[in-house]
């Protein structure tokens, strides 16, 4: 089989199965690298399965407990990725995902003050900022109050109100897409400037060797 093969109880993903190493036999039963999928929660029943398949004796697994696509006796659902996309558990996935992507584009960071000399982790506030912001206010006080060597501790309500304020604004603030500029004749992407080739190492295009220069830049100012 092509794709991926899940199996499902309830709303838990018991399996995630790769297609080429799964076999469905003509009766519909599915098979993964020649061992039976198989539905069985009884401790005594499972036992003697096992044996059975040990033994080879797959005639004595009930007829229950075996798996095919779709829902199953045994409680388990089994189905491919056409099927598994419109499953309720894999929407219910999805509704929950979703929401906690947007919950993430909440969560805001708020600067509220330096510390002690020679401490480069400053005082702040993460959180819900589309939260009230008497709440956000009591939290960012508090902050204050109990943070270690924190150098501006007493501020006024409404100080720290502006800086709620402000990171608000800036977060609500769309963003906009980085554009490259558009550079005229003559303009080297290697030195970043006009220099018309006078560099030495002239490159006219942003290329695949100007874009490893940069990262190669970028990599020197991190470390």
């Amino acid at each position: 089989m092509k794709g991926i093969i899940r199996v499902v109880r309830g709303s838990e993903v018991k399996l995630t199965l790769p297609g080429p190493s799964v076999t469905i036999k003509s009766d519909g039963t599915i098979w993964y690298q020649g061992m039976p999928i198989l539905g069985i929660t009884d401790p005594v029943i499972k036992a003697k399965v096992s044996a059975a398949i040990k033994a080879k004796r797959y005639g004595d697994i009930p007829a229950e407990s075996w798996t095919r696509l779709g829902d199953n006796p045994n409680g388990l659902w089994a189905g491919d990725e056409a099927a598994w996309a419109t499953h309720p558990a894999k929407l219910a996935q999805d509704e929950k995902n979703a929401a906690r992507r947007e919950q993430e584009t909440k969560q805001v960071t708020i600067w509220l003050s330096s510390r002690g000399w020679g401490d480069f982790i400053p005082a702040k506030w993460i959180g819900d900022i589309t939260r009230p912001d008497a709440e956000i206010l009591a939290e960012c006080k508090e902050e204050l109050r109990s943070g270690y060597d924190v150098d501006e501790p007493n501020q006024t309500d409404d100080e720290i109100l502006s800086k709620i304020t402000a990171a608000r604004t800036k977060w609500a603030t769309p963003k906009q897409p980085y554009k490259e500029p558009v550079h005229g004749p003559g303009y080297c992407y290697s030195c970043k400037t006009y220099c018309y080739g006078d560099c030495g190492d002239y490159h006219p295009a942003r290329d695949n060797v100007t874009v490893a220069r940069e990262i190669s830049e970028i990599a020197r100012e991190i470390s």
